[in-house]
């Protein structure tokens, strides 16, 4: 079987804005990336899964990260892919062999980017560093405490190191002081949150915008008298509705006819996505642009299980399921300002209910947990194939409202 997802994981950088992703593929039970004839890699799997010429679009334009074992190296496997869109990660499970030790320094001629992962400082890997220019170290695995004088050779040589596994923001801290230039991990998600956090008066604004234009007694002309008094918001707008995520191949002049041209539907989510990208001006990009795919993905996932909905409960679902950690306050004060239906108040802060059902898959399928999105997929009758197009509509969508929703 020909593998039918794909997930990223975010690496970052010392600002912790996104650098690239690390691509998680599954094929089969052995949930690996396949060793493969590279013919039939080219027909079967690269082109089936869009990784030609989407590899950029899943990767939302930044690098992808890919792992290789030996028999893809050993067959030129990655001379299928533009050097310039892919990072080749070598499995530390490799034999370090002269065939090998040639692909690699093959690969580095031709201008590909070769990284170690989960490198264990062994001296086997001597023989490979002549052509790697990332060295990624799983701090789980490695002490912290035993990382200076084993990083100290690499940055003499000013070969760039990645932390993995980055858990916590004091994790986090601590491989800033030790050099590391980016970091891998959920840290970023999972901050703890010591006290409330005062939220500033554009914030109120933005979350009370939102509000509004999910209440039952929505006000068209309300809402685009608030955008039209907006500048950034007007041309946000007007950047949106001529962009890729509308592609009606015709221009729009001025707000009232965009506002016209949107219809409350689309509205309400680009409300939601402009609020959603200033309010979380101060927090990495990532958390973002995974709120956006998680809107989009969900959205779709409705859609193939159930239909077209009305009233965008998966899309917010999707969209508020981060908000917590965006404004570093507890998600029952977020809820509590923002009156959202009992569906989606619940499948937030539970993840019961049928949309909640939705974000627990959504999640696994982010964690590369194949296993569970296998098991969740057969309860709302989805395949494989339909998870992988949607997830990757879902990073098309979110490529294309990031250009749009842009401040100038």
């Amino acid at each position: 079987m020909a593998f039918s997802y794909i997930a990223r994981q975010p690496i970052l950088d010392r600002q912790k804005n996104v650098y690239g992703y690390e691509l998680l593929f599954r094929n089969s039970q052995r949930n690996e990336f396949p060793d493969i004839h590279p013919d039939e890699a080219t027909s079967k799997l690269l082109l089936q899964q869009h990784l030609i010429g989407d590899i950029r679009t899943v990767c939302l334009g930044k690098t992808a990260f890919i792992n290789f074992h030996t028999n893809t190296l050993l067959h030129k496997f990655p001379g299928f892919l533009q050097s310039d869109t892919v990072w080749i990660e070598v499995l530390e499970t490799v034999d370090v062999t002269k065939d090998l030790i040639s692909a690699c320094k093959k690969a580095s001629e031709l201008g590909y980017r070769i990284a170690l992962d989960d490198h264990d400082f062994n001296e086997r890997w001597e023989h490979l560093l002549p052509y790697v220019s990332l060295i990624k170290v799983d701090i789980q695995q490695q002490p912290l405490i035993t990382l200076p004088a084993r990083m100290k050779p690499f940055r003499e040589h000013n070969v760039p190191m990645l932390a993995e596994r980055v858990e916590t923001e004091e994790e986090y801290l601590r491989c800033l002081e030790l050099g590391f230039e980016y970091f891998q991990g959920y840290f970023f998600e999972r901050p703890e949150i010591v006290k409330r956090k005062v939220l500033a008066p554009q914030q109120l604004i933005l979350m009370e915008l939102l509000a509004a234009v999910h209440q039952q007694d929505f006000g068209f002309k309300q809402i685009a008298e608030i955008i039209r008094n907006d500048l950034s918001l007007t041309y946000s707008l007007l950047k949106f509705v001529n962009s890729a995520a509308f592609n009606k191949g015709r221009e729009i002049k001025d707000i009232q006819h965009a506002v016209a041209f949107v219809g409350e539907k689309e509205l309400k989510k680009y409300v939601a996505l402009v609020a959603l990208a200033n309010v979380a001006k101060d927090q990495p990009e990532e958390l973002v642009l995974k709120s956006l795919t998680r809107a989009h993905f969900m959205a779709e996932l409705e859609r193939l299980s159930v239909g077209e909905s009305k009233d965008n409960a998966s899309f917010m679902t999707g969209l508020l399921s981060l908000l917590d950690v965006l404004l570093r306050t507890p998600m029952e004060e977020v809820l509590e300002r923002l009156p959202m239906s009992q569906e989606i108040n619940r499948a937030i802060l539970e993840r019961k209910g049928r949309v909640g059902y939705a974000l627990r898959l959504v999640e696994a399928y982010e964690h590369g947990d194949w296993k569970r999105v296998e098991a969740l997929a057969s309860k709302m009758y989805l395949t494989e194939l339909d998870i992988g197009q949607c997830f990757v509509s879902a990073s098309n969508f979110c490529q294309a409202l990031m250009q749009a929703t842009r401040a100038h």
